[in-house]
């Protein structure tokens, strides 16, 4: 019932993030300090799992996506890092870990095609609009659909 509490400001808080990374190519760090922290205390009260669940949701995909930045120089810039963490209280760590799956999935398509179109081996994607896009799948397509 009091789903949209979360829901909501996450969609807000990625159309933000979606905005200022396709215009500045940068996530503010105050939106995912805010947003985490809103995430955070909002899984005090609005949880159908542990709260342990979405503080772990911080770590796990964040985590992932950390190391491939580590291995692979360049690839994702810090802040979608810190966003998938605001990503991660929100919907834990499981849920956190599909979509992770979703948003990189999409990206990647995105990335061959852009490729092959512009026919170029490295092309600079902003990776926030991919976000809103996983999140707006895992909203059309509830999750049990995707596990």
């Amino acid at each position: 019932m009091e789903g949209w509490l979360i829901d909501l400001p996450l969609v807000l808080i990625l159309i933000y993030a979606t905005y200022t990374d396709l215009k500045k190519r940068v996530i503010p760090n105050r939106l995912v300090l805010v947003g985490l922290g809103y995430m955070l205390l909002a899984r005090l009260f609005i949880a159908d799992q542990g709260y342990g669940y979405y503080v772990l949701g911080t770590v796990a995909a964040s985590s992932l996506m950390y190391l491939a930045a580590l291995f692979i120089p360049g690839s994702i810039g810090g802040g979608d890092i810190k966003l998938l963490t605001v990503v991660g209280a929100a919907m834990g760590w499981w849920k956190s870990l599909v979509f992770l799956w979703l948003l990189l999935g999409l990206a990647g398509v995105f990335a061959v095609i852009g490729m092959l179109i512009w026919r170029s081996g490295k092309l600079k994607i902003p990776i926030a609009p991919f976000f809103l896009a996983a999140n707006i799948l895992i909203f059309m397509y509830p999750i049990k659909l995707w596990i």
